[in-house]
């Protein structure tokens, strides 16, 4: 208890400072309305972001890093571009390098957009399933380097499609001894490059990119593993993505459904991973981790004074072998509640989330709303 508490002080501290150093290193523009900030300014338009950051999550306790930001304004009623690079160190050692391009090009014809990731991450490991003792914790240390990149061309006002390629290799080094993952009895437990291809599908109707106040987003891709393409395993997998936004009295009302299923062999590293500071806050992300993963979660966000925001949600989620009713039988629930810091003009928030499950209370500091 006494750990848990100065844990909370810590985190809380860290929460403050985080607020006060991105008020005062972040630009701030007008914006009016809910229009996305690219529909307001000049085509011509552009801003570069240096910021540093701290954060924290149980997964990485205390972390700190750089974001350097490039976002460029597009003609009125699309969407600007903008490519964001983080640099970040975490209290366990981990090191992340991550790169996010978003680019609208052609006229906004064609969207390109992805994840770049170069990673040093001493992590956790439970086993696989959703009733994993809390005692059955393996560490070990996973270096590891992503490509996930997808190419969709607008069909419809709000609607894109196309393909997406997900390339990832790595090795897992430090595996606590006489361990599955030592002996190597756990796929993925030798590392290796997994490669999946497929289709991806995006619908984005939200009145803005951050912190939206009406609308819908949703986002599917299939993606297949295979080694006719250099993939060590051969599995599928499925990703749906749901979000829901409609002011309700004084605040917004949210709403998210998210599912992933594989199909297949996939290495322990690319299971669906339960919890986290977006989905499931309260337990800690790849706590429970397998074949099949669904949570479901609602927030309302409300408006206090100045710049200051605060929201109260709740969760449920469950991971398992199969889609069957050991699904919903076995789900775990997690609720709490947060306070936002509008950072920028275009919506986007730094916050300070308390969420409590069956795992206790745990403490979020993180950069932009959960979904």
């Amino acid at each position: 208890m006494l750990q848990r508490s100065a844990r909370w002080r810590s985190a809380t501290r860290l929460g403050a400072l985080l607020a006060l150093g991105l008020l005062w290193a972040l630009p701030l523009r007008a914006q009016s309305g809910d229009a996305p900030a690219a529909d307001t300014t000049s085509p011509a338009a552009a801003d570069w972001l240096v910021v540093p950051y701290a954060s924290y999550a149980p997964s990485t306790e205390i972390a700190a890093g750089l974001v350097v930001g490039y976002y460029r304004s597009a003609s009125p009623g699309a969407r600007g571009s903008s490519v964001s690079a983080t640099v970040t160190g975490t209290q366990r050692r981990q090191l992340i390098a991550e790169a996010e391009p978003e680019l609208y090009l052609d006229g906004g014809q064609w969207r390109v957009a992805g994840q770049l990731i170069a990673s040093d991450y001493p992590d956790v490991f439970y086993g696989v399933g959703g009733d994993t003792p809390a005692a059955a914790e393996m560490e070990y240390t996973a270096r590891y380097g992503t490509v996930d990149l997808s190419g969709q061309r607008r069909v419809r006002p709000a609607l894109r499609i196309g393909p997406r390629l997900v390339v990832r290799t790595g090795t897992v080094r430090n595996a606590e001894e006489g361990t599955p993952l030592a002996q190597g009895r756990v796929p993925g437990a030798t590392g290796g490059t997994t490669v999946g291809v497929g289709p991806s599908a995006l619908w984005d109707a939200r009145s803005r990119r951050y912190d939206p106040r009406r609308g819908t987003y949703a986002e599917a891709s299939i993606l297949l593993h295979s080694a006719a393409w250099g993939s060590d395993y051969t599995f599928g997998r499925l990703t749906t993505d749901w979000r829901g936004y409609r002011p309700l009295g004084p605040g917004v009302g949210a709403a998210q459904v998210y599912t992933e299923a594989v199909v297949g062999t996939a290495p322990f590293q690319l299971l669906p991973l339960l919890g986290g500071s977006d989905r499931m806050r309260g337990v800690r992300e790849g706590r429970y981790r397998d074949d099949v993963y669904w949570t479901a979660q609602a927030e309302y966000r409300v408006p206090l004074f100045w710049r200051f925001k605060a929201a109260a949600f709740a969760s449920v989620g469950a991971v398992g072998s199969r889609v069957d009713a050991a699904l919903v039988e076995h789900a775990v629930a997690a609720a709490g509640v947060g306070g936002w810091l509008r950072l920028t003009d275009d919506g986007v928030h730094g916050r300070l989330d308390l969420a409590y499950s069956e795992n206790g209370v745990e403490v979020y500091v993180s950069l932009g709303e959960a979904f």
